[in-house]
């Protein structure tokens, strides 16, 4: 896997649905050459969310996108989310106040225990702490924004544990080991009956490209997200495993 990448893509370049960036994050875009052919894949995560149903294309952490003209159309249910039509108001409250509060977040380097002590407080005088995982939520929004917005400004990738806390920058490559995410892949597939309750046909073929969650997201979102491509349907499949 090349590192042909762009990091933090904007939402309107990644969904054709702009509301999808709500539910999904941008993280990066790996452009790469399949069967002749340029694709912008867009690698998202849900961080701050929890998958509670299951429909076709959205499940288990499992999602399906049509590919058109380099953006994503979501194939799923957004019903697959706990409480999800209660995320609009909350991210709605939060993006205003990170808009209004980001370059004061930075100069102080706040942390995210800081940050969670202060808006939960205002989310609950305001009537806003109605949604059962606000805290969680707010928790990933905060540590996605905050990174993104120190590299929109300075043109580097540190995440908001490095900033706020001195933790180890992660300097590995920001896409996987070819080989690693393909061993990955293969043991999500040999459990497929117990990871998914629908047939996608998906195959060790499909990978495309993988990176870490919590280099972009809140530090304790552990695991790997994979892009997978099925080139005959123009599908891509998001995987966070």
């Amino acid at each position: 896997m090349t590192e042909n990448i762009h990091l933090y893509p904007d939402i309107e370049n990644v969904f054709i649905d702009k509301s999808l960036g709500i539910f999904f994050k941008p993280i990066l875009t790996a452009k790469t050459l399949v069967n002749g052919e340029d694709y912008h894949i867009h690698i998202v995560s849900t961080d701050g969310l929890f998958c509670k149903n299951e429909y076709k294309y959205s499940e288990n952490n499992f999602f399906g996108f049509k590919y058109i003209n380099g953006k994503y159309e979501f194939l799923g249910d957004l019903a697959v989310f706990d409480d999800y039509e209660k995320i609009y108001e909350l991210h709605n409250a939060l993006e205003e106040d990170f808009t209004q509060n980001k370059d004061t977040y930075l100069k102080e380097k706040r942390t995210v225990d800081d940050y969670l002590e202060n808006i939960l407080q205002q989310l609950e005088k305001n009537n806003f702490y109605n949604f059962s995982n606000t805290e969680y939520y707010a928790e990933a929004f905060y540590s996605y924004n905050f990174t993104k917005y120190f590299y929109e400004k300075f043109g580097v990738h540190k995440h908001i544990s490095v900033i706020t806390e001195n933790y180890g920058k992660n300097t590995d490559p920001f896409l996987l080991d070819k080989k690693e995410a393909l061993s990955i892949l293969e043991e999500f597939i040999i459990n497929i009956d117990y990871n998914l309750k629908n047939n996608y046909q998906i195959n060790q073929n499909m990978l495309v490209a993988a990176t870490e969650i919590s280099r972009f997201m809140s530090i304790i979102r552990d695991g790997i997200v994979l892009s997978l491509l099925d080139t005959s349907n123009k599908i891509v499949y998001i995987l966070e495993y």
